[in-house]
């Protein structure tokens, strides 16, 4: 009874180094975080292994499954850490986007922590948070698409579409700016850029957060031109999303006809 016990341990062990610390972990962050624990592991596996632990030293050698696993583990404890004391925004939309920051800032954390350069570091967060934000974009893309109409029109949808969650006022501050090739509006007040800013990790936000929209227009069918942003010290994010002629994703495929 003993060796079995002893051995269920054992097993449980290799799943999670320290099952009960780890189970402590768990509880002290938000219940809606629990269910991103799989796909975040998913994530980040993906993401690191097989990359370079160091770009300017090759015998540092390569990230492992095993180290992903390790830096998710931290991860989740800095950001049990984080969670309790972000703002408390107006809007659940915000308060979502907040929360997901802390997470990102944890993360960012874990990996400076195991002596990733910080510029490196935020190319990883970078690409990781890429992978969840263009299936999130893609939804909007699906959702979208039943309604047809012109480029322009199609581009302005899917960008509305994603304003009121979950970046609405009045969390979020913007105005709106005329477009007649798609979307223009001046972001105002963002919570995501005044948490990153207060936590001393603006060039995070810049590299990780504000960058993918650039990625995120293209999917939708057009391209963003920005002067500035928030999180970088300007005074607005002046996002103008302009429709391309055609999608993105089929002049890539034309290119690449005859090859």
């Amino acid at each position: 009874m003993s060796t079995t016990s002893s051995r269920r341990r054992s097993r449980r062990g290799r799943a999670s180094p320290n099952p009960s610390e780890d189970g402590a972990v768990v509880a002290s962050y938000p219940s809606p975080m629990v269910a991103l624990r799989p796909i975040l592991r998913r994530t980040l596996r993906h993401t690191l292994v097989g990359r370079a632990r160091d770009t300017g030293q090759p015998e540092a050698g390569r990230f492992t499954r095993a180290d992903a696993d390790r830096l998710l583990e931290q991860t989740w404890k800095r950001f049990a850490e984080l969670a309790p004391g972000r703002p408390r925004d107006p809007t659940r939309g915000a308060r979502q986007n907040v929360l997901l920051a802390a997470l990102t800032l944890a993360a960012f954390r874990a990996l400076l922590d195991a002596g990733v350069e910080r510029g490196y570091a935020i190319e990883l967060i970078g690409d990781a948070a890429w992978r969840l934000y263009a299936w999130w974009g893609r939804l909007d893309t699906l959702a979208t698409a039943p309604f047809g109409g012109d480029p322009p029109e199609r581009l302005r949808r899917r960008v509305n579409l994603f304003l009121p969650y979950p970046f609405g006022r009045p969390a979020y501050q913007y105005a709106d700016r005329p477009q007649p090739r798609g979307r223009g509006l001046d972001m105002l007040r963002c919570p995501i850029a005044d948490y990153m800013r207060g936590n001393e990790a603006a060039d995070l936000c810049v590299g990780t957060w504000c960058n993918l929209d650039f990625a995120l227009a293209e999917m939708w069918g057009g391209h963003l031109e920005r002067q500035g942003t928030l999180a970088g010290g300007a005074p607005r994010c002046d996002f103008r999303f302009i429709a391309s002629p055609r999608p993105i994703e089929s002049l890539r495929r034309d290119e690449h006809v005859g090859r």
